[in-house]
């Protein structure tokens, strides 16, 4: 099945409540007939609802990918792993919001209660700016629908699912796979899953693909306790330049990605990046109606890497 092709027609928006559950059961029914263990799991919270496929607790290896969508915002979640720049590009929307909420309060505030005491200025002053600041953050990351999803995060889901048909009975006995909640929310899906299985997940290497459609630079991001493992040394063996595509392997000091690994132990994320004429790792259009991008042939170079890595196991 060509799971990019039948997200993106189907589902391509997966952020209010019924869109997800929607989503869920479709996904979960499909697995179910194939006569694959799947099935939704809700956080002990209660509000993130992941679907698990597979037996993590034996797994040696879970694949993960987060199946929500963010709403669209005027500043693209421009991805920078192996830049600092990437820093200072997520937080210069903040200074400017900051800076405009306070000038809009300012203004207002001197327009019409110039000449009032500091205390009755500062009880008008400082809800004009909160109002400001919460209004224009809404307005610009919250508020509208992102239409199109086919990098972040259609693509993760789809690699996690390829890579799930591609496996053969016996190579998957040593896998699970989580589709996860609320990512696009602050990662709170995968936290609370970690959160209710901690010690399970202590030691259990998760390979996440997050935003893997655009680009032929293959970045993967590996957490410190990640790197110890033998797994994932196996992991780093399984994937192979081919000419078209180029695989990187990177410790996470020195990097920057914000996805669902960073919150396990033995977490290793897997990107898919352009390459600027300065040696730039980047992936543009992330968060914006042009989030229009994703290559099937992605997808499939990472479901071989991962079969040649299922028969290491």
């Amino acid at each position: 099945m060509n799971y990019l092709d039948f997200i993106n027609h189907s589902y391509p928006v997966r952020r209010t409540a019924k869109e997800k559950e929607t989503f869920r059961t479709t996904i979960v029914e499909h697995l179910q007939d194939k006569g694959i263990d799947a099935r939704v799991e809700k956080t002990v919270d209660g509000k993130n609802e992941n679907i698990v496929i597979g037996d993590v607790s034996t797994a040696k290896v879970v694949c993960t990918a987060h199946y929500d969508t963010p709403a669209a915002s005027l500043f693209p979640n421009l991805m920078i792993p192996r830049s600092p720049l990437f820093y200072l590009y997520q937080f210069a929307p903040i200074i400017l919001i900051l800076a405009a909420s306070l000038g809009g309060a300012y203004l207002i505030s001197n327009a019409v209660y110039q000449g009032a005491d500091r205390m009755e200025y500062m009880r008008v002053f400082l809800p004009l700016y909160l109002a400001f600041y919460y209004g224009l953050y809404f307005l610009l990351y919250r508020v509208f629908k992102n239409p199109n999803n086919c990098n972040d995060n259609t693509s993760g889901v789809a690699t996690v699912l390829t890579v799930l048909d591609n496996l053969s009975d016996e190579e998957r006995e040593n896998f699970a796979f989580i589709l996860f909640d609320n990512e696009e929310k602050g990662k709170k899906g995968s936290k609370a899953y970690v959160k209710d299985h901690k010690e399970m997940m202590r030691d259990r290497l998760v390979v996440n693909f997050d935003c893997v459609g655009d680009g032929e630079h293959i970045i993967f991001i590996a957490m410190k306790d990640a790197e110890k493992q033998e797994y994932y040394h196996k992991l780093r063996e399984s994937f192979d330049d081919d000419g078209a595509y180029h695989t990187y392997f990177y410790p996470i000091k020195g990097s920057q990605s914000n996805s669902d690994y960073k919150n396990f132990p033995c977490g290793v994320g897997c990107m898919a990046c352009r390459r600027s004429r300065r040696g730039v790792f980047y992936t543009p259009n992330i968060h914006t109606p042009k989030d229009v991008v994703a290559s099937a042939e992605n997808i499939r170079f990472l479901s071989d890497g991962m079969k040649r890595f299922a028969k290491t196991l």
